[in-house]
């Protein structure tokens, strides 16, 4: 039906009448990360053997006399031990293999204990990263205190290593409400325990002052994925596949990290290996993979690119 040149005009007038609505903002483009890469992997080895953990020790059976006493777990013991017997060395040769540089994160009695072994970790070309001096929890510990159970972690890094760590991990990913101004203070650049983005991004701290966080994701965890659930090598590598193939996909238009979580005593073992081995390899041959250290992510998103990294406030409960 033919549309009169009145009612064109009437059609026009309540258009300009009616509210505009305001449209998102646009997303900024790229470069996402050097190079004009389109996905950061960055992996993960969380170096833990004998690292003072307190599953370490168990108290003595129900009903009998040592029910109140405490024992060594000696199974529980061997089996962290083999990570730095067995685990960390036989990851260090499949990067090699694979020309891959990895965040490997330390516990201060773990150094202590395996103080050539932290050192040669370096020696690879991989980055320590910093924990504190034992694998327990800190987020109830006064200000004062977790800053030396900080510090004391950091020391033993650098008298194995003649570094002092950029980046951070608590156990579980469970700081206090104050570890990230202490990492700051301490002279940190990042930590990894956020679980909240795809991406890396800048918590205020101390005022106006900055910390990156460089996401740590759970479910990937392999730790979680074979001690905790149980579940099987296909299913490991299946998941790992399909989390890369979506943030692969997300990269084309968007700055996307894909975290890949190792431990020592889990991944390093001979029959989780070649999973792993399969995935890196997997998605080495995509172009656009960065394999990266956290620290060369952070030193990134804090610097050239800057300019896509969120700034956000502590997540918090409200």
């Amino acid at each position: 039906m033919a549309i009169g040149r009145r009612g064109m005009m009437g059609a026009a007038a309540g258009l300009l009448a009616s509210p505009v609505v305001a449209q998102p903002a646009r997303r900024p483009r790229g470069p996402f990360w050097p190079g004009g890469a389109r996905l950061a992997i960055g992996v993960c080895m969380m170096f833990e053997a004998d690292g003072g953990q307190p599953a370490m020790w168990q108290n003595g059976p129900p009903g009998t006399p040592q029910a109140g006493q405490r024992f060594p777990n000696l199974p529980m013991i061997q089996g962290r031990t083999y990570g730095a017997k067995e685990g960390v060395p036989r990851l260090l040769d499949l990067f090699d293999r694979l020309d891959i540089r990895v965040s490997s994160f330390m516990i201060g009695e773990t150094i202590r204990r395996y103080p050539d072994l932290a050192k040669e970790i370096v020696e690879r070309g991989h980055e320590a990263g910093g924990r504190a001096i034992r694998h327990a929890p800190q987020f109830h510990l006064p200000k004062e205190q977790e800053r030396e159970f900080l510090r004391e972690g950091f020391e033993a890094l650098r008298s194995a290593t003649g570094l002092w760590p950029k980046g951070f991990n608590a156990q579980g990913l469970q700081g206090s409400v104050n570890t990230n101004d202490l990492l700051q203070e301490l002279g940190l650049v990042y930590s990894i325990d956020d679980r909240t983005r795809d991406e890396p991004w800048i918590q205020a701290v101390n005022g106006d002052r900055e910390l990156c966080l460089v996401p740590y994701m759970g479910h990937v965890n392999d730790l979680n994925f074979f001690q905790n659930q149980q579940r099987s090598l296909d299913d490991y590598e299946q998941m790992l596949r399909q989390e890369f193939e979506v943030l692969y996909e997300e990269g084309a238009a968007r700055r996307r990290m894909m975290s890949v979580p190792l431990h020592d005593f889990v991944a390093g073992r001979p029959a989780i290996i070649p999973s792993v081995q399969r995935f890196l390899h997997w998605a080495g041959k995509h172009p656009g993979v960065w394999f990266a250290r956290r620290d060369e992510i952070a030193e990134w998103a804090l610097g050239p690119g800057r300019a896509l990294t969120p700034r956000d406030a502590p997540v918090l409960p409200g």
